[in-house]
């Protein structure tokens, strides 16, 4: 087959971008050409004047030529006139071997010449290799690339074993061994010269260069900005005086990722404002071209700053074409999934969207191996190893760095312990610890991202921090006033909120009547029930954002209450948001804190309640007509309320208990759910009445044991310091702890983040998942002997949840299980005393 002159991409560096034909019914497949090993023999060209000696006799490949049927969509006919907008081009083809007789060792390094190319005559915008197998010793890959300037230098090409999925995961089973995308816009032409110790050459060494195609639109390409789309929200409302004030939104969550109602679920899950980003429909990304779907994570623990290696001359219109040529790289040529990075940023300091999903979620790279699991990366699309980054991209950079971090959430200024999971510096399995964010070097033997960028990380972590930092809910402390238990929310009858199941990603925002002005948080008991799906239920400062943050975990045929205390935000109001399918919510208020309450939280932690054994009551039940009135003996003078963690065990049937001061009348409210002969738990901050009494009322006869976790007294005690949710702890991931559950023999110990070392207890949000068995979950100060209570029982095949307050020690915790093993998250709410 004679090959071709490739006149028909001569133009398309002037014809702007082609993502609007993504968008149309008229889309244009991206091209994917692969040339046969003998198909251009013999075809040469003059080499540049400038070309090396060692490549002498090395083909040459001038024309594109096609053998076989394209991998992807179709190749025009060779002089065929394309529209305005040109799609992306694959072309890939066999590195020959030089003859042994050449392969004499380089000056420098004495390792041999293995193989050599050169291609010229198609343009394209990035550039690497590939091979099977592994890699023969001491290999390495230089390249240069010819533009309108001429030849550039030759320069080392990291062979990515250092960048790519984590090892042993499926997107690196499924991968290409191979090279960094080499980022060269508006090149005509490219060199490679690949060595190794002894001239060998890896098996189907292969160039891949790719035209990432061109629109009109690329030339005016503006950020969108994530925050802009608001959600449809439902009227407000004024609710019954003992109700207060609620407002309620429901978002579509069935839409693509970047569409307007999921952008404004991404805004609302941060605190720090998000950056305006490029999004993969803005910037023309074909999903088609994605061969799997990357991981989902919990959040990210660190961020990792890179560079992409070589240009640095791109117009700001050939950036979209560049990220059109990255992404096809990555995926057809590596075998990726996706674009290796979360975010990518160009020399203009504009933000893209990277890996699908990054915006709206958490999605695991492919930009540093063996860390991928644990950190995001970004991306800076040049070479930095002579010039640093310049201010824009320095700015954009920390901005989208403090943005995901607060989603996540972690501190940038702080740092993390990582576990390998196999990289070039760090052997699987080994824990280093590292700043939250960092240069890829740090973490692979490799330059990235550039000798003179590397010292300006420290500026990015600094600036980050700061944004961090600003965006920070900075709750009040106060002291703890009990009520009578009332109930605000009940949207089966429509009190507090529109009558009807809450909508997935629908929300109530309420500040519940008779609230002192200086309130600063309140203690609620959450029920939900009608389940439509699996679903978890967020409660925040009103204003402010859930981020990766739960209180309570439900699903279908399950009614589960937990209690929880959140901060107030915007209006005195709190924000409850649901996260799947529909569900009813109730609420109910016991208690608030505020800056003129007088009663604070003293630390007494241990059973007082057993009606099995007999501790605190008779071995009796607990029945509808035979209420149980508890005496908490030790408890000081002054005494307005006790926290008990609430047990129901062998119940004879489905019901609920109800805590309240003994002597009172009792309320319309309850505390904590079971079903016939389950073991279910919750906190419940009860109101104390004379003697120090409480009375349990159950409308079906169980057990039920009792666990007090501390006392509120007038004149003393701690103040409650409320903060933004955060996740502080989840085993699935590696979150605080290693990657694996608790098991009965092993206590973990838990560092929380943010909370002061002179703090003397905490409050947050457990949940357990993944039991092997029936088990009892204990918190308590690290370092203390082991109680014999529990806030926690989680039972196979169930997601459950509860509030512990706990002492703690040095701003950190131990949790401990009674048998099996069992993940557990755990989201902070707020601390005592410090």
């Amino acid at each position: 087959m004679t090959p071709s002159a490739h006149t028909d991409h001569g133009d398309r560096h002037r014809t702007g971008r082609w993502g609007n034909r993504l968008r149309g019914a008229g889309l244009a497949a991206p091209v994917v050409v692969v040339l046969g090993a003998a198909l251009c023999a013999g075809t040469a060209v003059a080499a540049p004047p400038d070309r090396p000696t060692a490549l002498a006799g090395a083909p040459d490949y001038a024309a594109l030529a096609v053998d076989q049927a394209p991998a992807v969509g179709h190749a025009p006919a060779v002089g065929q006139a394309r529209g305005p907008a040109v799609p992306p081009r694959v072309t890939r083809l066999p590195i020959p071997a030089v003859a042994a007789a050449k392969r004499a060792a380089a000056p420098a390094s004495g390792d041999r010449l293995a193989a050599a190319t050169t291609r010229l005559g198609v343009p394209f915008d990035v550039a690497g290799v590939s091979f099977s197998g592994t890699a023969p010793n001491g290999l390495a890959v230089e390249v240069r690339t010819r533009d309108t300037h001429g030849w550039s230098a030759w320069r080392p090409v990291d062979i990515d074993s250092q960048d790519g999925p984590d090892p042993g995961s499926v997107e690196a089973r499924r991968q290409k061994a191979g090279s960094a995308a080499v980022t060269a816009a508006g090149s005509d032409g490219i060199d490679v010269r690949v060595t190794s110790k002894a001239g060998a050459v890896p098996r189907d060494l292969t160039l891949t260069v790719v035209d990432g195609g061109s629109d009109p639109s690329d030339a005016t390409l503006t950020p969108t900005p994530v925050a802009t789309a608001t959600p449809s929200a439902g009227p407000a409302r004024t609710a019954a005086a003992s109700t207060g004030t609620v407002q309620t939104a429901a978002l579509d969550t069935t839409a693509a990722t970047t569409t307007p109602a999921v952008q404004a679920v991404a805004a609302s899950t941060s605190s720090v404002s998000p950056p305006a980003i490029v999004t993969r429909a803005q910037w023309g990304a074909d999903e088609r071209l994605m061969p799997c779907q990357p991981d989902r994570l919990a959040g990210f623990k660190a961020a990792v700053v890179h560079h992409t290696v070589d240009t640095n001359s791109y117009t700001a219109a050939q950036a979209p074409a560049l990220m059109r040529a990255i992404f096809a790289f990555h995926t057809q040529s590596r075998g990726w999934c996706d674009i290796g990075y979360n975010f990518l940023v160009d020399r203009y300091g504009r933000i893209y969207e990277g890996r699908k999903g990054s915006i709206s979620g958490f999605t695991q790279g492919a930009q540093s191996g063996g860390f991928n699991h644990s950190t995001f990366g970004v991306s800076v699309i040049g070479d930095f190893t002579s010039v640093k980054f310049p201010s824009a991209v320095q700015s954009s950079v920390a901005r989208v760095i403090a943005w995901e971090a607060d989603r996540s959430p972690f501190d940038p200024a702080s740092t993390v312990r990582l576990q390998s999971g196999g990289s070039t510096r760090y052997a699987s399995g080994v824990w280093v610890t590292k700043p939250r964010v960092m240069g890829h070097r740090d973490l692979s033997l490799t330059s990235c991202p550039g000798d003179s960028a590397y010292p300006q990380v420290a500026a990015i972590r600094s600036s980050a921090a700061s944004q961090w930092r600003a965006g920070q809910y900075v709750g009040v402390a106060g002291k703890y006033t009990p009520v009578a238990a009332r109930r605000f929310i009940d949207t089966r009858s429509g009190v507090g909120a529109p009558r009807g199941l809450l909508a997935p990603w629908g929300a109530v925002t309420i500040r519940p009547a008779g609230l002192p002005a200086d309130v600063t948080a309140v203690t609620v008991n959450l029920t939900t029930t009608a389940a439509s799906a699996n679903t978890s239920i967020a409660a925040y400062p009103a204003g402010q954002a859930p981020r990766s943050s739960s209180v309570l975990s439900t699903s279908p045929g399950r009614t589960t209450a937990t209690a929880v205390t959140v901060g107030i935000g915007a209006g005195g109001a709190i924000t409850l948001r649901n996260a799947g399918g529909g569900v009813h919510l109730i609420a109910d208020l016991a208690g608030y804190y505020s800056k003129g309450s007088s009663a604070g939280l003293s630390g007494s932690f241990r059973r007082v309640l057993d009606t099995r054994s007999g501790l605190g009551a008779p071995v009796q039940q607990v029945t509808p007509s035979r209420p149980l009135t508890l005496t908490i003996g030790g408890l000081p003078a002054g005494t307005r309320a006790v926290n008990l963690n609430l047990t129901a065990t062998r119940a004879q049937g489905d019901g609920f208990l109800t805590a309240y001061a003994g002597g009172a009348a009792r309320p319309g409210t309850s505390n904590l759910n079971y079903a016939a002969g389950g073991t279910v738990a919750n906190l419940a901050t009860v109101p104390v009445g004379p003697g120090g009494t409480v009375t349990i009322h159950a409308s079906a006869a169980t057990d039920v044991v009792a666990d007090l976790a501390g006392f509120f007294v007038t004149g003393g005690g701690s103040r409650f310091t409320p903060v933004s949710p955060r996740r502080v702890l989840d085993t699935r991931y590696g979150w605080a702890s290693a990657y694996a559950p608790l098991v009965a023999s092993r206590p973990l110990d838990v560092t929380l983040a943010g909370v002061p070392s002179s703090a003397t207890g905490v409050a947050f949000a457990l949940t357990g998942t993944n039991a092997t068995q029936p088990a009892a979950v204990t918190a308590y100060p690290t370092g203390f002997p082991r109680p014999n209570t529990s806030y926690l029982n989680p039972v196979p095949r169930q997601v459950v949840s509860g509030l512990v307050v706990s002492g703690i020690k040095s701003s950190s915790v131990a949790l401990a299980s009674t048998g099996g093993s069992v993940d557990l998250i755990a989201d902070l709410l707020g601390y005592y005393g410090g």
